[in-house]
């Protein structure tokens, strides 16, 4: 092997490993959210639920229809207070019944 072609791998190969460096450290802050997100998604699923289901104790309710109603809502996202996504809506569904929202932030 020429010394020319042993200098230019040895020059790729430290090409390669310094792209690949520097890639993994653009990723470390994302791969530090999905560690937090992963560790608060097991805390909830792991958590202990105050309800029972097993409990024959309580109030049974003989008639529940399942109607949902919505009265005078206004939301914000937190990190974007000063844009409204809701702003007093009113909403009522009926039993049995599928709806979907769709918005778009401006």
């Amino acid at each position: 092997m020429s010394p020319i072609i042993g200098i230019r791998g040895v020059f790729f190969a430290l090409l390669l490993a310094t792209t690949g460096i520097s890639q993994t450290s653009a990723l470390a802050s994302d791969s530090a959210k999905a560690r937090d997100s992963a560790i608060s998604i097991f805390e909830i699923v792991d958590r202990k639920s105050k309800i029972d289901p097993g409990s024959e104790e309580g109030q049974v309710l003989e008639n529940v229809r399942g109607d949902i109603e919505l009265r005078h809502i206004s939301f914000r996202y937190p990190t974007r207070p000063d844009v409204p996504i809701f702003t007093n809506l009113s909403l009522s569904i009926p039993s049995g019944k599928v709806h979907m929202l769709c918005f778009s932030i401006p």
